[in-house]
């Protein structure tokens, strides 16, 4: 049966032997041929071809429908030139000389033999060095079997590096068993873009339709019947370290990439993946190359093992399971924490030493990457408690433009309030923060996603309302209010969005605030990046000043798609006896935060804290105001008040607060709860007097 997935690493049909090729590193240049005759026995190196001809960039193998059994082929990048090779997959296997045929290659090329043409015409998509994707195909029912091409595509996004191809099962009006769609997965800086092309001569491509983002290096697609018939499943090395996994049923067009499942971390950065659905045990296998060396895993039901089988690695006699570095398929990995929690001490007073922290907490906007080559940060340690230091990762954010609004959302027609005319906008902008490799807008994703994810409901203003100097002016910009501490919980591994609520009348309901809360959460579900980077079955929620109304809300919210586990409210404001019954969240936990100058919110933050029921913790910061824990807002007095600590200072403390309770509650880091609960002091407030209350399941409380 010929091959209709592109790779490296395949199965031969009639023998059942693993076949495997990849460029030598050294020279003499040229590519090597191993092989795996047995399941539970070594690869070896039976062949290298292509010799004298410069180094192989890359290759890509399959087994034809030629001869009997069928020849192993296999297509080569030597500089921006594309050679074929063939050879009987015979014990000790001869490949044939070089035939070129194209020129103005670059990139990984994937080639497959598809089901056009009488015999199957082989297809081949590569990277074009003037931008692109180049096609290529070989008519296998002429005598001369000449390569015809190029038809390019894509070339409006630009220079590709990697491509993956795979041929899908007909349908209607073909039929069940005739050729279907030729689709192409293909990386374009860190995102991978679909394409496709219906059966027939001279059909044309369709796309691109972003798939996911935060990626490197070559992916590979293959159709499984694990979980299903007709299941397409895709890998790729990720930005900075391991792979991922997404799958999505072969039906009709348009169905979501489900995923990502994270695994192969330890293998550290992985350069490309190849995959194929072997026999007779139906498992999935991959050959990953990563770190100078080749690793094949294999997925046999729930348990990965893995191989590491050329390079620097020695191979072991057998595989040895690592679940724990190769999870299954299932995506569960981290529970909310349980109902009851042990007592904690009533209370606990913290003093931190007379230095500011260590590292202050992140400005208006991320640095740029920096151009100097440094080791990535280490992963987020499982019980890595928070601290007033930024966190193992770095901050990536993106600029959210077109947030689509739902109709609860919007006002009807118009709303006055106090002489102004509020309507809502056609859409709606938000702030989106994540877990990076390194600063900066559209940075690489870190590794170790999906990461739990948490929305940001701001404070809210009126026009005339007299700010401080270097807040930004226009009400539009309030969303970015809080990007300090959302770049903070970016580093300690969350994904975190604020939308921009200043469209909103201050004195509306708290429901239309929350609404759009759950719109930004929509849109980053709904989007291709989305499931990369939030895990939505750990969802936080954050609200500061009237904000606190709408993200309470939306956690009370019976019909809320989303499965809000924590809720954190800053600095509360509004009326005490409009504040909704917040008691109903048990026994999801509450977090509230307040500080001793702060007019705007007086009695609000201790009567929800009273009406809370466990668990639940508050926080007084002595000296800190409403406005404080702002980047770039501030309302000058009288409407603040005078604080008594200086605004990094406030910010710093509350961000250290923060990130302890969402890193316990949204990771189940029981560790992290206890400066919230009088255990412990926060690390660098061990000298502050900063009075924590907590209350949890067995009825024990502080003061």
């Amino acid at each position: 049966m010929p091959t209709t997935t592109s790779g490296f690493f395949l199965q031969c049909a009639s023998r059942g032997t693993l076949e495997l090729v990849l460029p030598t590193a050294d020279t003499p240049f040229g590519v090597e041929h191993h092989r795996r005759e047995e399941a539970s026995g070594p690869w070896r190196h039976v062949a290298t071809f292509a010799g004298g001809l410069g180094p192989v960039e890359a290759v890509s193998l399959i087994q034809s429908n030629f001869g009997d059994p069928g020849h192993l082929e296999a297509v080569a990048r030597i500089g921006d030139r594309l050679a074929a090779f063939w050879c009987a997959p015979s014990s000790e296997p001869s490949w044939s000389e070089p035939r070129f045929f194209a020129e103005g290659a670059a990139g990984d090329p994937a080639l497959i033999q598809g089901g056009f043409g009488g015999k199957g015409n082989f297809e081949l998509v590569v990277p074009h060095a003037s931008g692109g994707i180049a096609h290529y195909h070989r008519d296998n029912d002429t005598a001369e079997l000449g390569w015809r091409g190029p038809v390019i595509f894509g070339e409006g996004l630009g220079r590709f590096e990697a491509v993956a191809m795979i041929q899908r099962v007909g349908g209607a009006p073909h039929g069940l068993h005739a050729p279907g769609d030729l689709e192409v997965v293909a990386r374009v800086g860190d995102r991978l873009v679909m394409f496709w092309r219906s059966p027939g001569s001279g059909a044309a491509w369709h796309g691109p339709e972003e798939v996911v983002s935060g990626v490197r290096g070559a992916p590979a697609l293959v159709r499984s019947t694990i979980g299903g018939p007709g299941t397409l499943e895709l890998f790729s090395p990720l930005a900075r370290v391991g792979l991922a996994r997404w799958c999505r049923d072969d039906g009709a067009r348009g169905a979501r990439f489900r995923g990502p499942t994270v695994f192969a971390t330890d293998l550290g950065r992985c350069d490309a993946v190849s995959v194929i659905e072997s026999w007779p045990l139906g498992r999935i296998e991959l050959a990953v190359r990563a770190e100078g060396r080749i690793v094949h895993a294999a997925r046999d039901g729930a348990v990965w093992s893995q191989r590491a089988i050329v390079g620097n690695a020695s191979p072991s006699p057998a595989d040895v399971p690592s679940p724990a570095t190769l999870p299954p398929p299932a995506t569960t990995t981290n529970r909310p924490p349980a109902a009851t929690t042990s007592r904690p001490p009533a209370a606990t007073t913290n003093r931190p030493p007379a230095a500011t922290p260590s590292r202050p907490p992140a400005a208006t906007t991320s640095r740029p990457p920096s151009s100097t080559s440094s080791p990535p940060p280490a992963p987020l340690p499982t019980g890595a408690s928070p601290r007033l230091r930024a966190g193992p990762h770095r901050a990536g954010f993106r600029r959210i433009g077109a947030l689509s609004l739902s109709a609860d959302a919007c006002y009807p027609d118009t709303w006055p309030f106090q002489g102004a005319i509020y309507r809502c906008p056609a859409r709606s902008a938000a702030l989106l923060y994540y877990p990076a490799s390194a600063d900066g807008e559209e940075a690489p994703l870190s590794s170790g996603g999906p990461f739990p994810v948490i929305a940001i409901a701001h404070e809210r203003r009126l026009a005339t309302s007299a700010a401080t100097a270097g807040s930004p002016a226009g009400l539009a910009q309030d969303y970015r209010q809080l990007a300090g501490v959302m770049a903070h919980l970016a580093r300690w591994g969350f994904v975190v969005v604020a939308p921009d609520l200043s469209w909103l009348t201050p004195d509306d309901a708290p429901l239309r605030r929350a609404a759009v809360l759950r719109d930004a959460l929509t849109h980053l579900r709904a989007g291709s990046r989305g499931p990369l980077l939030a895990d939505f079955a750990r969802v936080g929620l954050l609200g500061h000043g009237l904000g606190a109304q709408a993200a309470l809300a939306l956690a009370l919210d019976a019909a809320c798609p989303f499965d809000v586990r924590a809720l954190a409210l800053l600095a509360p404001a509004g009326a005490p006896e409009r504040a909704l019954s917040i008691d109903a969240l048990a026994p999801r936990p509450a977090l509230v935060v307040r500080g001793t100058a702060d007019p705007i919110a007086a009695a609000v933050p201790a009567a929800l804290y009273d009406r809370a029921r466990a668990p639940k913790h508050l926080v007084t910061l002595p000296g800190a105001n409403h406005f404080g824990y702002t980047t770039s807002l501030g309302l000058a007095e009288p409407l603040d008040g005078r604080a008594g600590l200086s605004r990094r200072e406030q910010q710093a403390i509350a961000m250290g607060y923060l990130a302890a309770f969402f890193n316990g509650y949204l990771r189940d880091a029981r560790g992290d709860l206890d400066a919230l609960s009088g255990k412990a002091s926060l690390e660098g407030l061990e000298a502050r007097e900063i009075p924590v209350s907590a209350e949890v399941p067995d009825g024990a409380a502080g003061s």
